[in-house]
């Protein structure tokens, strides 16, 4: 089991949906940098392990490093803002 934590320093962050969209609210007018960051999804290695409750070694796969792109976005106090990033095997920036 694995399990990824992010502490972020103030309230504006969210979780995609199925369809990898998400919403900010209540930020104000300004110029900010919007961040996005994914685990790593590459299997890189497999590590042997124990599996203490059953008693057995097992295999896991050891994952890449976690990616972050970043980008500018301008916050207009009269309408939306929008911000697209890809992610792909190649790590691409939209």
């Amino acid at each position: 089991m694995n399990a990824e934590a992010l502490v972020v320093p103030h309230s504006y962050y969210a979780i995609t949906d199925t369809h990898g969209n998400f919403t900010l609210t209540k930020v104000p007018p300004g110029a900010y940098q919007v961040e996005a960051w994914h685990e790593g999804w590459k299997i890189v290695a497999d590590e042997t392990v124990l599996d203490v409750g059953a008693q057995v070694r097992v295999n896991r796969p050891i994952y890449s490093q976690p990616r972050i792109w970043q980008k500018q976005a301008i916050v207009h106090p009269e309408h939306n803002t929008t911000v697209q990033f890809q992610l792909s095997e190649q790590y691409s920036m939209n």
